[in-house]
């Protein structure tokens, strides 16, 4: 080591003059080499650096920073450190070297000297892609070099290494600079340059479609998307248009655009995106092709990428009025790249898919036309006088048409070619389903070919859901029925529903009272579905598989509201559950399903019938029954039991008739049609005897002591009873048990003997209890255990009962149930001496069952309120 300093001290003495300061020093067990800072380079280099800022004149401060850059003789410390070490050492060195080459090509380019640093700026610029302030510098002196290709293209490529490398765009200063230099506005270019400068062409695109000429109603849609279109805004103002195919997105979007073109003067760009009318969509990059150029973009100035074309596009349009049409889109990421990112501008975008929401645009939403401007579009392309000569004729044929303004516009055209024809003759032709798609094209308008475009753009799933339902005539579906039909589960159907939806093939109905959402089928769609339907064997099995979801649904509502097939029947049609998450387990959520579902429970059993499936006919309207019974339907039971009754008599299903003949002698008691529902009971026990059916001819009979009872025979009522009973317990029909006992109860209390009303009564609410507490055999047990305490004077007792009845029957909407517990209950606060609230519990009673025709709760309730108010 001692060596080695010698020889470092040799040499300083031999190259440095003696009295510089340089010294080499013992220090402790080291040494240090002491210097002046001016005979340090990086020192030196610093200085320069530093004076810059005072330099008096552009001239002064070049030479400064030439004189310390000239101090390099490569990186710092470079041939021997480690380069880590050299890199922790130097980086701040080599920082500031970068910034002072990027202040001396500044300072180059304030003196006009571009073409003398061109070239190297290109080098350093590449060795450093991401020094954002020398490319700016090489844009700038290449564009005044006479290469703005080549500055374009620097651009084009720092861009792309940014946003690949680190996920971020260039500095807004330099995307300012690109703008300029495709306008051909470099700064200061005149007073550096000997030729003339080439200005930006100011171009105001005129690219929009020709107004339609007989463009009618749709007033508030106008008027709401103007609104969105013209109010102020610090970014663009973005209208989404959507409706299902020929609902007119178009030719309203045009004509708003041409409405406005005093509000954007600056000119209006349209593109047909092509969306779902070809294979392949135009993509946004020659989108930007077509706009840059209406905006005079020489090809020449176009970048290579997509988003070079977008910063271009959104720095042209920055302080420009202008309004942009975008056509048929398909999804926001086409759409993205064309939205001008300034407020003065207004853009609209029209699909048959509801998007928008990832650009912030309001939804101007088209439906079908109403009644009074689908007349008015009519008759201004048919003629005002002939609509109005024939005005019923007219609104036919809107409706044939769907009230669909294609179809609407293709049948004025055909009358307008054709002035011998009347309304009359085309409403007539268009009657006919067979040919109605035939008959509503017309030159290059085509309903046909307009639903066919969205058609095309489905899943695969999806086009088979859309078929299915075309070939079952489904107008109205939900999800358990589309899951039955595709055999798939819920959320496969679900999501198929959700894509017809998008592209607005499928209106969505709302929930229909119940939780259920629910979808509509356009009646025109519809046809084109059906045509679609090409596969019969795939329909059948898809009707067979809806036939079990539905029996299998009914019966889990029958089952949880009275128990497990008690007083029941089915036929040996096959069962589907289905997964549905919508239709819950609780018997009010099912009952809701029922009561959303009731017109396509009575749809299938008419399929069914039709179909000679007799067993699924009997079933479903069997099982529906006691449904169509709580809420007093009684067209819909009539007319289900009587499709399912003809059914079985066609095809000579013994059982079925019985138990037909059985829900019939139902409808009947609760009609208080007693000797008919007597006749009904007794044709179907004959029946039942006649299918070795047991437990259908015990059914009946109590269904016979029932009435017994009701027609003040208590004695005969017992006898009945008693016998089935028997039958009842041999079957395993608990449920069925229960409620005789129920009714040996209730005809014990008319006889007066309440011992046995007791025993019979605990009997029937332990056995509810025991199957797992049906609801309503349950509260209908309750109910009468609870008269008999008030007959005992027990009204403490009775009330808690009758509360349980009141909560039960409100569950499910059953307003004679109501009427029924508050009829208890207004007894019970009469005795506790509350009078008031007596009074009120029976009206209340009273208004839930009044009707035209008495019925015998509402007698009931009527003769109690006259016994405990008889001055009222």
């Amino acid at each position: 080591m001692q060596s080695r300093i010698s020889e470092v001290r040799a040499t300083l003495a031999a190259v440095d003059q003696p009295d510089a300061g340089i010294r080499l020093l013992t220090s402790g067990s080291g040494y240090v080499l002491e210097a002046p800072p001016d005979r340090v380079d990086a020192h030196r280099f610093r200085d320069d650096v530093a004076a810059v800022r005072d330099a008096v004149s552009d001239e002064q401060a070049r030479a400064l920073v030439r004189s310390a850059l000239s101090l390099w003789r490569g990186p710092v410390l470079d041939g021997w450190l480690h380069p880590n070490s050299r890199a922790a050492l130097g980086q701040g060195l080599e920082e500031l070297r970068l910034t002072a080459t990027e202040e001396l090509f500044d300072i180059e380019l304030r003196l006009g000297n571009h073409l003398a640093i061109v070239d190297e700026l290109g080098e350093l610029a590449r060795a450093h892609p991401t020094r954002e302030r020398l490319v700016g510098h090489l844009m700038l002196a290449l564009a005044r070099s006479g290469r703005s290709a080549e500055a374009l293209q620097a651009f084009d490529k720092l861009r792309r290494w940014l946003r690949d490398e680190l996920g971020t765009d260039p500095s807004t200063e330099l995307q300012s600079l690109h703008v300029a230099v495709v306008r051909g506005e470099i700064p200061a270019l005149q007073a550096i340059s000997s030729e003339p400068a080439d200005t930006f062409p100011a171009a105001v695109p005129r690219t929009l479609p020709a107004d339609v000429a007989d463009f009618s109603g749709r007033s508030r849609e106008t008027a709401e998307l103007r609104g969105i279109l013209v109010r102020e805004s610090v970014s663009a103002r973005v209208a989404a248009v959507t409706g299902p195919a020929g609902a007119g997105k178009t030719a309203l979007s045009i004509h708003v655009a041409h409405a406005l073109s005093n509000e954007f003067p600056d000119g209006q760009l349209y593109a047909n995106l092509h969306g779902i009318d070809t294979g392949r969509p135009d993509q946004p990059g020659q989108v930007l092709d077509r706009f840059l150029r209406a905006l005079g973009v020489d090809g020449l100035s176009l970048p290579a990428t997509l988003d070079g074309r977008v910063d271009l596009y959104r720095g042209l349009l920055a302080d420009r009025r202008l309004i942009v049409l975008l056509d048929n889109a398909v999804d926001e990421e086409q759409i993205l790249p064309l939205i001008p990112g300034s407020g003065s501008c207004a853009v609209i975008v029209t699909s048959r898919t509801r998007l928008g929401a990832a650009v912030g645009a309001e939804t101007v939403a088209l439906e079908v036309m109403d009644s009074a401007e689908a007349i008015e579009l009519l008759a201004r392309i048919a003629g005002t006088a002939r609509v109005s000569r024939e005005a019923d004729a007219s609104q036919e044929l809107v409706r044939w048409c769907g009230h669909l303004p294609l179809a609407i516009r293709i049948a004025g055209s055909r009358l307008a070619a054709k002035p011998h024809w009347t309304m009359e003759k085309l409403s007539k032709l268009l009657s006919d389903e067979r040919s109605r798609l035939d008959r509503l094209s017309y030159g290059h308008l085509d309903v046909r070919a307009s639903i066919e475009l969205s058609y095309r753009s489905l899943s695969p799933q999806a086009q088979i859901l859309l078929r299915l339902l075309g070939g079952t005539d489904t107008v109205e579906t939900s999800i358990w029925l589309a899951s039955a039909l595709l055999g798939s589960s819920a959320a496969a159907a679900e999501e198929a529903l959700e894509e017809l939806i998008d592209a607005q093939l499928l209106d969505f109905a709302g929930p229909a009272n119940s939780n259920q959402a629910r979808y509509r089928l356009h009646d025109l769609v519809r046809l084109f579905a059906k045509e679609r339907d090409d596969r019969a064997d795939l329909v059948d099995e898809a009707k067979v598989r809806v036939y079990g979801a539905a029996l299998s649904t009914l019966d889990r509502l029958f089952n949880a509201m009275y128990g497990q097939d008690s007083l029941t029947m089915h036929s040996s049609s096959p069962r589907q559950a289905i997964d549905d998450p919508q239709i819950r387990s609780s018997p009010a959520s099912l009952m809701e399903w029922f009561d959303a579902e009731r017109p396509v429970i009575i749809r299938l059993v008419e399929w069914s019938a039709k179909e000679g499936l007799s067993g699924v006919a009997w079933d479903l309207a069997c099982t529906s029954s006691p449904l169509f019974a709580m809420h007093h339907l009684y067209d819909d039971w009539s007319h289900t039991l009587d499709i399912a009754l003809t059914a079985t008599r066609r095809s000579d299903d013994i059982r079925g008739q019985a138990a037909t003949l059985y829900r019939f002698g139902m409808l009947h008691t609760d009609r208080q049609e007693m000797d008919q529902a007597k006749d009904m009971f007794v044709q179907a026990a004959q029946l039942f005897k006649r299918a070795g059916d047991d437990h259908g001819q015990a059914v009946i009979t109590a269904y016979l002591a029932m009435i017994h009872r009701f027609q003040r025979r208590p004695e005969e009522a017992l006898l009945q009873y008693a016998t089935a009973i028997d039958g009842l317990e041999a079957a395993g029909d608990r449920g069925g048990v229960a409620f005789v006992l129920r009714g040996l109860g209730q005809a014990s209390m008319d006889l007066g003997d309440d011992v046995a009303a007791d025993t019979h009564l605990a009997r029937s609410l332990s056995i509810y209890r025991e199957i797992g507490s049906p609801p309503l055999g349950l509260a209908q047990a309750l109910f009468w255990y609870g008269m008999l305490l008030l007959r005992r004077d027990a009204h403490e007792k009775a009330e808690p009962l009758f509360a349980e009845v009141l909560a039960t029957a409100r569950t499910f909407g059953d307003r004679h149930g109501q009427a029924q517990a508050l009829r208890g209950l207004g007894i019970c606060h009469y005795r506790s001496g509350k009078r008031e609230r007596a009074h009120a519990d029976l009206t209340e009673a009273l208004h839930l069952v009044r009707q035209t025709n008495s019925s015998i709760v509402e007698a009931r309730v009527q003769q109690t309120i006259e016994e405990l108010f008889p001055n009222g």
